[in-house]
């Protein structure tokens, strides 16, 4: 049975007549719930996040799915629209000899196009990081930080989901509970390995993406080094001109060099000098030539 945007009433079933505890009805009307999953003895509540169709690389959203797994039945609950149940209901209607396998096969079906629409996420995820890595060397500080922030925040909140979720399919797969029976597990199996994927695939992209920031960074911080190094000669080399047109620049009348018909000349003449001479030195020297050249 699916409950999809169910009104008041038909949400009364799930008390009325499937007497579901109160603690896992609360849970179908949150909406903020991470993936869990409860034994309640008698049946299995399973709280699990699905792509949004809305979502992307800046902002991952996800739309949340409580199934309640019982010895002969599967219920859905969810306000907004479920692909994979939608999907899951499709095949059933084409195959409707599936239901010959049990709740348990069925709760498989939904996880696995659940997991499914991961996948293209993932493809997008994989193209952005490798548009910052490349954005790196040509963009400017501020832009990638706003990019590398979002992209961080939303890999963040899709490892922590698919982190979630992985622990419950591990836990199902295991047959950690007697309502799921051997070969549902099998197939329960395969859906763990796709989230396995899924969560590896999140903590590298983020830390390729905290590498790029961190070579970005690096890169800017040479390149202002390599500045300040030019400004530093050229302070460098006008500080001792400076000095003697300062000299010069007095108003003492016993001054011997003012009576100098080629002192102004002269006074030229000694700052090219010390110009010449002081970036000689500095070429010997390697300072002109950057580092590790």
């Amino acid at each position: 049975m699916d409950l999809a945007g169910p009104t008041r009433e038909e949400s009364e079933v799930l008390a009325s007549v499937f007497h579901f505890h109160p603690l896992a009805l609360e849970d179908c009307e949150g909406r903020r719930h991470n993936p869990k999953i409860d034994d309640y003895g008698t049946y299995l509540f399973i709280l699990t996040h699905g792509v949004h169709p809305e979502s992307s690389v800046r902002e991952f959203r996800t739309r949340q799915l409580a199934l309640f797994l019982g010895p002969n039945y599967l219920v859905s609950f969810h306000r907004e629209a479920s692909r994979s149940v939608v999907a899951t209901l499709e095949s059933v209607r084409k195959n409707p000899r599936l239901m010959a396998d049990g709740p348990g096969m069925i709760l498989y079906r939904t996880l696995d196009f659940q997991m499914d629409l991961y996948l293209p996420l993932m493809e997008n995820f994989q193209k952005r990081v490798d548009e910052i890595e490349k954005a790196c060397f040509e963009a400017a500080t501020s832009v990638i930080l706003r990019d590398v922030f979002d992209l961080r925040k939303a890999l963040v909140r899709l490892r922590r989901f698919s982190g979630h979720q992985r622990e419950i399919l591990l836990r199902l797969s295991r047959r950690e509970f007697a309502l799921i029976d051997e070969r549902s597990a099998v197939y329960l199996r395969d859906v763990y390995d796709h989230l396995v994927r899924i969560t590896d695939l999140a903590d590298s992209f983020r830390e390729l993406v905290a590498g790029a920031l961190e070579a970005h960074l690096s890169i800017v911080s040479n390149r202002t080094n390599e500045i300040m190094r030019v400004l530093t000669i050229i302070t460098t080399l006008f500080m001792p001109l400076t000095l003697i047109v300062g000299i010069y620049g007095m108003n003492f009348q016993d001054m011997p060099e003012f009576q100098w018909r080629r002192g102004y000349l002269f006074v030229y003449g000694l700052m090219i000098v010390v110009a010449v001479a002081m970036y000689y030195v500095f070429r010997r020297r390697g300072i002109f030539r950057g580092p590790g050249r």
